[in-house]
């Protein structure tokens, strides 16, 4: 048994959103004899079971948004080509194996998403659609694009191609990334990064080469200097240079997963507006004190390095909300974490060196999630360390107090209790 609508001559004004949605044991849907293809300028498709598009797509000459995504289409008519009207078509999570050629003729066409199919290419017509802002071509088999597909795509601003097979960035002269703001390419296997390539790059202001097998940067890094987003994390990196003070535009810098040794501490200071630096799992000794000169900082991720100490600078962050520094080899911290008047969250888990904490960290006045486990912390009594991060924070506020309280009495100096601000 099923449902069967007959919308024969019906006005499509009196279709209202919604309309379908519950009939659950509709089969079959009869709109022939209707104006269809002289009015409709959107459909949505999303998340169907369809496998097939017929060939008649190609007459709504007035479609302007097309969205079939979350299907099951293995193929897309060529007569997709004659909807000159699309400024927005959505193809993601089917299972396309290639992409007509006709595509080339969408010169509206602002957004393209064609992500998570089974494409192994894209048709060098591609390059025909001048007013492209949005082209997502992410978790497919790509290896390449066709080559100077992206100089004459001079709308471009996003391109998002992670999760394929490129061993190098798209070929072409620099003049392809000019009016680029965002390249998403992670999680591919690119080896290197040729010079010059963001040399036109001006408008550039996010990249993201997370997930290769970058071993270097390439020496005009210094000049990338339009970023606020670098994401360079999972790579074979084994040095960042000092050109790094030259990024002064950066907000967002991930270093994480490579094997540096260092950081080029001549350069941090530079990096004024730098909010958030992750640096975990990497090789690290130590940080730098020149990281206290980071003043906009509010995350610093540093787990699983091998760091012995945290520099006394690290008090200068003032604005630092996260702190993560577990899984090293930490022996002390410094009494200066005092300072961090805005932290919120610190991890110093897994420092199997770690015996003691300073009071202190009881001035963390915004501190609400601290974690330990894994810390020795046989300087502190037993039965506080066995009540968990809660029962030592509270333990070393009332350390604090009393010791507050003696100095105030006059048993003590009140040299003793300065915390050193001046750590210039």
């Amino acid at each position: 048994m099923y449902l069967l609508v007959i919308l024969d001559s019906f006005s499509t004004a009196e279709c209202q959103r919604h309309s379908f949605e519950k009939l659950k044991r509709l089969t079959v849907l009869d709109m022939r004899h209707n104006k269809l293809k002289d009015r409709l300028n959107l459909i949505s498709l999303r998340e169907n079971k369809i496998r097939k598009l017929p060939s008649s797509i190609g007459n709504l000459r007035m479609l302007v948004i097309f969205d079939v995504s979350y299907n099951h289409l293995e193929e897309i008519p060529s007569e997709i080509g004659n909807c000159l009207q699309l400024t927005s078509l959505d193809l993601q999570h089917n299972e396309l194996t290639e992409i007509p050629a006709s595509i080339g003729n969408l010169r509206s066409l602002k957004r393209l998403e064609i992500k998570y199919n089974r494409l192994n290419s894209v048709p060098p017509s591609i390059s025909n659609i001048g007013l492209l802002e949005e082209f997502n071509a992410e978790g497919n088999n790509i290896s390449e694009l066709p080559v100077n597909s992206l100089i004459r795509m001079r709308s471009l601003k996003s391109i998002q191609l992670s999760r394929n097979k490129f061993h190098e960035l798209p070929a072409g002269n620099p003049s392809q990334f000019a009016f680029t703001q965002s390249i998403v390419i992670e999680h591919n296997r690119i080896e290197r990064i040729p010079s010059n390539i963001f040399k036109l790059a001006k408008l550039l202001n996010s990249l993201n080469l997370k997930d290769n097998q970058l071993a270097s940067l390439p020496p005009d890094f210094g000049t990338w200097t339009s970023l606020t987003e670098l994401n360079l994390g999972t790579n074979h990196l084994g040095s960042i240079s000092d050109d790094l003070e030259n990024l002064v535009n950066l907000e967002v810098l991930i270093l994480s997963n490579n094997m540096l040794t260092s950081l080029p501490q001549n350069a941090l200071p530079a990096l004024q507006k730098l909010r958030v630096l992750e640096i975990e799992e990497n090789e690290l000794e130590f940080l730098p004190p020149e990281i206290g000169d980071m003043s906009m900082l509010t995350r610093l991720v540093a787990n699983n390095n091998l760091l012995t100490q945290l520099p006394k600078e690290i008090g200068k962050l003032s604005k630092l909300m996260y702190l993560a520094a577990g899984e090293n080899r930490l022996m002390s911290i410094p009494e200066e974490i005092g300072n961090l008047k805005s932290l919120e969250q610190l991890y110093l888990n897994d420092n199997e060196e770690l015996n003691d904490l300073p009071l202190e960290l009881a001035m963390c006045e915004s501190l609400h999630l601290m974690s330990v486990e894994g810390c020795p912390l046989s300087r502190l009594p037993a039965e506080v360390t066995a009540g968990g991060p809660s029962f030592i924070f509270q333990y070393l506020r009332v350390e604090l107090s009393q010791v507050i309280q003696d100095a105030q009495d006059g048993s003590m100096s009140a040299e003793f209790l300065t915390i050193d601000t001046d750590l210039s």
